[in-house]
């Protein structure tokens, strides 16, 4: 059986797909993390899904000055005050992109499930898309990254998705107390959340990958 076409989302920073035959299977989007390209989610991607139950989908953010890294232009999905627990955070640059990617996804998600997820900026992303700003998902899936808007954490949903968090115990980017911080705060609110800690720095690593592709059949099927 050919494979199914799934729609193009317009996304001007580029993206990449890898359809399958079933024109229903829900979609697997994964984001990227600062200054990398949607090329690094692609193996994690395939990986993931190796039995191709799953469209997957991969987007580049777009390019712009990072704060973090003294105005530096690089890809970011939105601007990086700083990496500190008590950091301020760009919460109109995250509303600006949410708005953007639900624009642009709107016809590669008609009548599909998604399945969202990403690594470090990627992930916090994620969790900003179906927190704040009501993506509908059936799974996240967050790879060393940490809860944007802590403190004002909204209360889960009934539709609120499961959650799977991988992180590194060596993590020196995000270390592993925004895991824990992010955990506290989500169970708290009343979040399914399932947490694996990994002895690597801020990184993927296959053993994570697995966990996540059985968090997935689990609660995806």
């Amino acid at each position: 059986m050919a494979d199914y076409a799934l729609p193009q989302a317009d996304w001007a920073p580029g993206s990449w797909q890898r359809p399958t035959a079933q024109a229903d299977a829900p979609v697997l989007l994964l984001l990227h993390g600062l200054g990398a390209s949607q090329e690094d989610m692609q193996d994690v991607a395939e990986f993931l899904d190796s039995e191709q139950k799953y469209h997957l989908l991969t987007l580049n953010a777009p390019r712009r000055a990072v704060t973090l890294n003294r105005g530096y232009v690089m890809p970011a999905w939105y601007d990086l005050l700083g990496l500190g627990p008590d950091s301020a955070e760009d919460g109109a640059g995250m509303q600006e992109i949410a708005d953007a990617l639900r624009s642009a996804l709107a016809p590669v998600l008609a009548g599909r499930e998604l399945i969202l997820g990403g690594f470090s900026q990627g992930a916090a992303l994620s969790l900003y898309l179906h927190l704040h700003a009501h993506f509908a998902a059936r799974a996240l899936l967050i790879f060393s990254g940490y809860l944007p808007l802590r403190h004002s954490t909204p209360a889960a949903r009934q539709d609120t998705a499961p959650i799977f968090w991988g992180h590194g115990t060596r993590d020196d980017i995000l270390p592993l107390s925004y895991a824990q911080w992010g955990e506290e705060i989500l169970q708290r609110q009343g979040y399914q959340l399932e947490r694996h800690d990994y002895p690597m720095a801020h990184n993927i690593v296959a053993e994570e990958i697995v966990a996540a592709r059985d968090f997935l059949a689990s609660h995806v099927g």
